[in-house]
């Protein structure tokens, strides 16, 4: 019979299954996945050539476009980067009213480049003075 300690501290408010991630780099390139996978969803649908998207939301409601701002908000993210993502195609679907999927699409291709430099040995910083 094993004496289990109960949480405390921030690991009480955490739910039984949370990653703790260990330094700048982990946490930086686990971010950088999640903005990946919502490009790969949002960049099917770019281009003349552009797929349809099918997208289920949380009412068990079907919808099928190729429209990235009703792709966006139907989609329900729980990642807190790629909501970020999400709302820069939200403001310039709003503010120039086109434009969503390439901002999304744009910004993924950035970042896995991205990746790729901080695996290579950059410090995040030095990569956005360098995309400046």
């Amino acid at each position: 019979m094993g004496f289990q300690m109960q949480p405390y501290g921030v690991q009480a408010m955490l739910k039984e299954c949370h990653k703790h991630l260990f330094g700048l780099k982990e946490a930086v390139l686990k971010n950088i996945d999640a903005y990946k996978q919502l490009s790969v969803i949002i960049r099917t649908s770019l281009c003349p050539n552009g797929m349809k998207t099918m997208v289920i939301n949380h009412l068990d409601k079907l919808f099928m476009t190729n429209d990235t701002a009703t792709t966006v908000n139907e989609l329900e993210g729980q990642h807190p980067a790629a909501k970020i993502l999400v709302l820069a195609g939200k403001t310039q679907q709003e503010e120039i009213s086109d434009g969503a999927n390439l901002t999304i699409s744009f910004a993924g291709e950035l970042l896995l480049n991205a990746e790729e430099l901080i695996r290579m040995g950059l410090h995040p910083s030095e990569i956005i003075s360098g995309y400046h």
